[in-house]
């Protein structure tokens, strides 16, 4: 049975008595997009509530049909009407999208929506009902890159945030998660919290926040709470776990942060972002791994996020192994994190040695927590990828897959505000698709050319496949401007570099067939994304060719430190290309520097 859309824009919409403010929401959202697509709305009228989720109707009243097992949100056909239905408002605001997708409204996370309007609307849809592949589909994104201390910085990322709010509701998502590191001094960002709550998305908090659960200012009357390193106790790592005094500081610390997160069920609770770990070695600790003390600290803290409460614990660089002696508690769960893998290739991709052990450790994880695991990936992660275009469609689509199938739970990814959206876009969206259907993902390319250079999407679809392939060569193993230091993996980057730049020419004829079917500002600015990925490459290259000669290495640094030059004044880079390119430039330039002391 099919429902007659247009008919019902012009009939009633049933919205329950007691509709808090998200289903309120709901229905103003999709009363709006009714009048857009059909040039009528419907009479709004309320009934009685009853149980089982929220629910509106559309010239219907009366129970909402019960979901069926996994099902999060659907649309029933009724006799002459519709019921949309959710098991919480932010599934039915998930219901009121798809019904208006299918009758062809088009989302963008810039904000360009493509609204049919009457007369090109498709007025008879199908009933629907999705069961998402992953319960927790998330977006992440740090702090400190909101500059939320610099107010006029602040206020000129807000608007591209509020659009991509939108964006994240319109496309299924369930929350966003908010990174606090160890200089943040906030846990969320109060400005989007409206936004966040008008759409029932939760706000997640955490993040490598040992800083704030282990204070340290503590160092100087219990320095005993602090681990055990080579030159003594230090307030510069994580907590000592074999101290009970450590983890009640801990466990009062998560409580407080949880009060200041009144609507974030969870906690994200990660060591510090180091790559030495910071972990204890006193004789209490010596015999529990990273990934065992990481835990300890986790279990310590589940008490205080009550029966509906997560705790996270972070499988990320020196803990990326299961634990081997502490088992979680049973509101723990795992976030697997596999930031240097390598994204040239599907995780699952039998051909990649990189990968493997990657895989071997989610499954260890999988068993190991009960299932309890989800996986934050970082197909958006500018800094990663060093700003440089790296377009993932393919391997997204792959991997989404095969954690599905794997047993995952959950997906977040990273992002960094405008500048993601520029720079891997692709990524994003076939993200956002695939984390609610796997099989959605290989799609998105296409829809995603066409609304995003119009006639030139052919040329430009040919083009992302051959820049994947180019690029493929850097992202073979964590971070594009930290190349491994082992002599023989780095001269197969080299080479690999060196080969895809050559095609450099092939890319350039590409993108200008794309500006001779269809000049555009999108496609300019493709060719300055372009320019600066050569030049990043280039000196990658080359450092790993002369590293050897320090004045020909700092030149090569140097033309790292000026290709950002040019990208910083685009406006489509957004605050973190204006601001932050350039600061993980040169800690990157530092970090090549150290490599040849």
């Amino acid at each position: 049975m099919t429902l007659d859309l247009a008919a019902l824009a012009a009939g009633t919409l049933v919205v329950p008595a007691d509709a808090g403010d998200a289903v309120a929401f709901a229905a103003d959202e999709l009363t709006a997009y009714l009048g857009r697509l059909f040039g009528r709305v419907p009479e709004r009228r309320t009934a009685p509530a009853p149980p089982g989720g929220a629910w509106l109707g559309l010239g219907a009243a009366g129970p909402a049909p019960a979901l069926a097992a996994g099902s999060e949100y659907a649309v029933h056909a009724r006799e002459n009407g519709a019921v949309l239905v959710g098991r919480r408002p932010r599934a039915l605001l998930a219901a009121v999208y798809a019904l208006l997708e299918s009758a062809g409204c088009r989302w963008s996370p810039d904000g360009r929506e493509e609204i049919p309007g009457p007369g090109r609307a498709r007025p008879r849809v199908s009933p629907l009902e999705v069961r998402p592949a992953f319960a927790r589909r998330v977006w992440a994104a740090d702090l400190a890159t909101w500059h939320y201390t610099v107010p006029d910085r602040l206020a000129a990322r807000l608007p591209a945030d509020v659009a991509f709010v939108d964006w994240m509701a319109k496309t299924g998502a369930t929350g966003l998660l908010f990174i606090r590191h160890a200089n943040d001094t906030q846990w969320h960002v109060p400005e989007l919290a409206p936004e966040l709550r008008r759409r029932d998305l939760a706000i997640e908090g955490g993040g490598h926040a040992l800083v704030e659960l282990m204070p340290r200012e503590l160092f100087a009357l219990h320095p005993e709470y602090f681990p055990l390193g080579a030159t003594g106790r230090s307030d510069l790592g994580n907590v000592c776990v074999s101290s009970p005094g450590a983890l009640a500081v801990v466990r009062e610390c998560a409580r407080a942060a949880r009060a200041a997160l009144p609507d974030a069920p969870d906690l994200h609770l990660w060591g510090l972002d180091l790559f030495g770990g910071g972990w204890c070695g006193c004789d209490g600790c010596a015999a529990l791994t990273p990934s065992d003390q990481s835990l300890a600290v986790c279990n310590a803290a589940a008490d205080t996020v009550g029966d509906d409460g997560r705790i996270f614990h972070l499988a990320y660089h020196d803990t990326l192994a299961p634990p081997a002696s502490v088992r979680p508690h049973p509101r723990v769960w795992a976030e697997f994190a596999p930031r240097e893998r390598c994204y040239a290739h599907a995780i699952d991709d039998a051909a990649c040695t990189t990968n493997a052990r990657y895989r071997a450790a989610l499954e260890a994880h999988v068993a190991c927590f009960d299932g309890r695991v989800d996986v934050f990936e970082y197909y958006g992660d500018a800094i990663l990828f060093a700003g440089c275009a790296v377009p993932l469609a393919a391997v997204v689509a792959r991997d989404l897959a095969y954690y599905r199938a794997a047993g995952v739970q959950g997906v977040s990814c990273l992002v960094f505000g405008r500048y993601s959206l520029w720079a891997y876009g692709l990524n994003v969206e076939t993200f956002a698709r695939g984390a609610v259907s796997p099989d959605l993902a290989p799609a998105v390319r296409e829809a995603y050319c066409a609304r995003r250079y119009g006639p030139a999407a052919a040329p430009m679809a040919r083009y992302l496949d051959a820049l994947a392939r180019l690029t493929a060569a850097a992202v073979t193993n964590g971070d594009v401007l930290l190349p491994p230091d082992d002599v023989e993996r780095a001269e197969t980057v080299r080479l690999g570099l060196d080969a895809a730049l050559r095609e450099a020419p092939a890319l350039r004829r590409l993108l200008a067939a794309a500006t001779a079917v269809c000049p555009s500002d999108a496609i300019a600015a493709e060719e300055r994304l372009l320019d600066y990925t050569l030049a990043v490459l280039a000196a990658v290259r080359d450092w790993l060719g002369v590293r050897a000669d320090t004045a020909a290495a700092e030149r090569a640094i140097a033309a790292v430190l000026a290709a950002g030059q040019d990208v910083r004044v685009l406006e489509v880079a957004g605050t973190w290309g204006t601001y932050d390119l350039e600061i993980t430039h040169h800690f990157f330039a530092e970090a090549l520097r150290a490599r040849k002391r």
